[in-house]
C-alpha cells in the first residue's frame, strides 16, 4: 500500500441510509459539514453505527471524524455484502496513547492520549485492495467516557485517491487562528473571536498521463462546494497525522501544467471545514 497522500474526494457514505443504536441527537447529521451538527448517543452502552448504500459500492477506506471515544474506546469497522462481512477491523483503540517516553507520572493521567490537545480528533482505516460492499457497520464501546455519550462529527467511506510520485518537498501547513487581538480604550489587550481551521497546499510535479487522467477524474465530480477528507501522512500516527489530516473544502482552482513530455504538474490547496 502507498504511504502517499490519500484523499477521498467522492463520500459514498453522504448517500447511504443511517441507523444508530441511540440518538440523542439524529445520526443523519454525520452527513452534514457544519461543525454544530454532529451524532449523539443517549448513553455510554454500545453503540452501532449502520450505514447501506443504495447499490453495491467499491470501497477501501472509511473514516470517523470530530468522534469523542476516549482512550480506552475501542472502535470495530465491518464492511459487508449480501449480509456477509467481507472486511472486519476487529476491536482498534482509536486514539493513540502517550509513549513512556512523553507520559510524565504525577502529571498526565494513566492512558492519556498524546492527541488529544488537538481541535479534533479522528480514526480512520485503509484497505490494502479495493473491495466490493452494500453496507457498513460501525460498533463503539466506550463506557468509561467522561462525557456521558459517544459524539461522531463525520463519516466519510469510498475509494480514496494516491499519487503515484507524492507532493513535491515545500509543502504547507497553516493552522488559521481566529482570534484577534484589539485594544481597549483604557489599553488592554483583549481577544474577540477563537477557533482554528488550517489549510495546507502543496503541488504533484510529476503525473504521468495515466496519473493525469485519474486526478482530474477525480476532481471533476468534486466543485468546491463538495467535502473531501485528506490525509498527508496516512498511516504514520502521531501528531504529524493527525495535524495534517482533516475533513476539508478545496480552495484553488484546478489548473495542470504540461511541464515536460509526458508529464503534468499542479498546485492544490485546500482549507479544512
Amino acid at each position: 500500500m502507498s504511504g502517499n497522500l490519500r484523499i477521498i474526494f467522492d463520500n459514498i457514505s453522504d448517500t447511504a441510509s443511517l441507523t444508530a443504536t441511540s440518538e440523542a441527537l439524529p445520526i443523519d447529521y454525520v452527513k452534514r459539514a457544519g461543525r454544530s451538527y454532529t451524532w449523539r448517543s443517549t448513553d455510554v452502552g454500545e453503540q452501532t453505527i449502520n450505514g447501506t448504500f443504495a447499490s453495491p459500492s467499491y470501497i477501501n477506506s472509511l473514516a470517523v471524524l470530530r468522534h469523542n471515544i476516549s482512550a480506552s474506546g475501542t472502535v470495530r469497522i465491518e464492511f459487508l455484502l449480501s449480509g456477509s462481512v467481507v472486511y472486519d477491523s476487529g476491536d482498534v483503540f482509536p486514539s493513540e496513547l502517550k509513549p513512556l517516553g512523553e507520559w510524565v507520572v504525577g502529571v498526565d493521567p494513566w492512558g492519556t492520549s498524546s492527541l488529544s490537545l488537538l481541535p479534533t480528533q479522528q480514526f480512520v482505516i485503509w484497505l490494502d485492495n479495493v473491495i466490493l460492499a452494500d453496507s457498513y457497520r460501525i460498533t463503539i464501546n466506550d463506557a468509561s467516557n467522561p462525557d456521558g455519550y459517544i459524539q461522531v462529527g463525520r463519516i466519510f467511506a469510498g475509494e480514496y485517491y494516491s499519487p503515484e510520485i507524492n507532493a513535491e518537498y515545500g509543502l504547507q501547513l497553516e493552522w488559521q487562528d481566529f482570534g484577534e487581538n484589539r485594544r481597549t480604550e483604557s489599553g488592554s489587550l483583549r481577544t474577540i473571536n477563537t477557533g482554528f481551521a488550517r489549510r495546507v497546499s502543496f503541488g504533484l510535479d510529476i503525473l504521468s498521463p495515466q496519473e493525469f487522467s485519474r486526478l482530474t477524474l477525480a476532481v471533476a465530480r468534486t466543485p468546491k462546494e463538495n467535502d473531501i477528507y485528506i490525509n498527508i501522512y496516512p498511516e504514520q500516527g502521531g501528531v504529524l497525522e493527525a495535524s495534517h489530516a482533516f475533513l476539508a473544502k478545496r480552495e484553488s482552482n484546478y489548473q495542470t501544467v504540461n511541464n515536460q513530455f509526458d508529464s503534468f504538474s499542479n498546485q492544490l490547496t485546500f482549507n479544512e471545514v
